[in-house]
């Protein structure tokens, strides 16, 4: 089968051809704004007058004939209306001239499924990484799970709107790896991780304040140290919260050779096995498309021209995906993403020792500022819930020189466990609705609420591992609690209404801010570049 591939969704447009072993060919031209971002309306320009003679040096580099092709996939979505437009109506005319099938593509999907193509994985988890997006995505049933996304911007717009503010030409990621190569100082900048969601907009605003104060050398080696290692944190976690044992790197970000370092230093460490999407496939191009489209169809998805709509805020996690055997979302009991648990007992008493992890993969001054940071809240947090009444594990020692907690050993089950084991536990959620709105009453936010963090043990809840939590808190981080359940919850389970109607009903019997913070969680949903 012959699949001819059009991708448009922002800066390129690009045609490419593959068959079901390779990519036959593939042919791209890039729109570069004379100053400034993206400009929609010039990039569409752009896309319809090069669209032809892009499709015609396709089919001449493998030789093809149009009339030689078996099915036509086009990007139809997220990405900018009018590039989308442009892409669409070639493909349709396309379909129409030749009559042949056509079929809208997923972008996202696009990337994730030429990386897979190349590299041969075949269960990952995927760290998706472009301009728009920023996802860490599992499959489980039959499609992509989000487990974790940006809440504001992606990183790649995040580099390329720094390098414009400091009049670096577009595309300005390549030239911020320059500059980054060539710093050696660590800048504070904010650290913004959310359970396996991250936030991109407070770094920008951080980074711009050194412009006049330090080289744009140092400013960039922070900007990358900082945001790769929040992306490889989040990563790492989301395959702790899985039995994944591959990763897959995609997106245009992901050219990036410090990033590229990164994910396959915490992969040689934690036993996994890293798979780089080739750097040429990166980048947004036809064959991706192409490559997407050709498993769709073989899956027996079909569309007709009236299905064939662009959708500027498609989902990956929108489309069905039955050609992937994965495994089941999973956990392990004695290890974290940053801790090592170990058992032992205390004046008879069974207890457990948390000690923080050294990440490798991390700048070693950021990875101590942040092993510190979070042990010293996990403790001042669980002390802070215990003497409120909330039920959490009793410390016992707290070690700031091996990073290292001690506390009571909770003879119990995880939430996520008792949800996928079917035990009751409709009734559980009721009562961590309960839980959670008296927890915000007393300004303390969790910081990284989902299932795996909360703890069945006998008839009660016990919250675990508040270390990114807050006390003295405001709407905001409560709202955030919110967004980080409720989502977790659309990753992990298929009933996500029943279990989200359920806990917001009990909260809201509970918050005395509950008007308040669903107004903030509405519009943390509403900030996301792709929702």
């Amino acid at each position: 089968m012959k699949v001819l591939g059009i991708e448009g969704t922002a800066h390129t447009i690009s045609a490419g051809i593959v068959d079901e072993k390779n990519i036959l060919s593939n042919s791209s031209s890039t729109y570069i704004p004379q100053t400034g971002g993206i400009h929609p309306r010039e990039a569409a320009i752009h896309h319809a007058d090069n669209i032809i003679p892009v499709m015609k040096k396709a089919f001449d580099k493998c030789g093809l004939s149009p009339d030689q092709i078996d099915l036509v996939a086009f990007s139809m979505g997220p990405g900018l209306g009018p590039c989308l437009r442009v892409v669409a109506t070639a493909a349709r005319a396309f379909s129409i001239k030749y009559g042949i099938p056509l079929i809208g593509v997923n972008h996202p999907l696009g990337h994730v499924e030429i990386g897979r193509k190349l590299s041969g994985a075949r269960d990952p988890i995927m760290l998706y990484i472009s301009g728009g997006n920023t996802q860490v995505i599992a499959h489980e049933g039959d499609s992509y799970r989000v487990l974790g996304e940006t809440m504001d911007i992606g990183l790649g717009n995040l580099l390329d709107k720094f390098a414009r503010d400091i009049d670096i030409p577009f595309p300005g990621g390549p030239r911020i790896e320059e500059f980054a190569s060539k710093g050696d100082k660590l800048l504070d900048l904010p650290y913004s991780v959310k359970g396996m969601d991250t936030s991109f907009s407070g770094i920008y605003t951080a980074a711009m304040s050194y412009i006049k104060k330090e080289s744009i050398e140092n400013i960039c080696y922070s900007l990358q140290e900082t945001t790769f290692a929040m992306l490889v944190e989040v990563l790492e976690r989301a395959l702790y919260y899985t039995d994944k044992k591959e990763i897959l790197l995609a997106g245009g970000v992901a050219r990036n050779d410090r990033l590229r370092s990164m994910v396959s230093e915490m992969a040689r460490s934690s036993g996994y096995t890293a798979h780089l999407t080739d750097k040429k496939y990166c980048m947004d191009n036809g064959a991706m498309i192409a490559q997407a489209g050709m498993l769709m169809y073989l899956s027996g998805q079909r569309q007709d021209i009236m299905d064939t709509r662009v959708n500027q805020r498609f989902r990956i996690d929108e489309v069905k995906v039955p050609w992937i055997n994965s495994s089941n979302l999973a956990i392990s009991n004695n290890k974290g993403a940053e801790a090592l648990i170990s058992e032992s007992q205390f004046y008879s008493r069974a207890i457990i020792t948390k000690q923080r992890l050294e990440k490798e993969y991390r700048n070693p001054v950021l990875d101590h500022r942040i092993r510190m940071e979070r042990m010293k809240n996990e403790f001042n947090i669980l002390f802070r819930m215990k003497s409120c009444g909330i039920n959490v594990p009793i410390v016992y020692d707290f070690n700031r020189y091996d990073f290292s907690i001690t506390m009571q050993r909770l003879d119990g089950i995880t939430l996520n466990r008792s949800i996928h084991e079917g035990n009751n536990y409709m009734e559980y959620i009721r009562e961590l609705g309960k839980i959670i709105g008296e927890m915000h009453n007393l300004l303390i936010a969790h910081g990284d609420l989902n299932p795996n963090n909360i703890i069945i043990a006998g008839n009660n809840i016990y919250l675990i591992d508040p270390s990114m939590g807050k006390l003295n808190c405001e709407i905001e981080d409560m709202a955030d609690d919110l967004f980080l359940l409720t989502e977790s919850f659309k990753s992990l389970y298929p009933n996500t209404d029943e279990l989200e109607n359920n806990f917001i009903d009990s909260y809201k019997k509970t918050s005395h801010n509950y008007e308040k913070v669903m107004d903030v969680l509405s519009s943390i949903r509403q900030r996301r570049r792709y929702v």
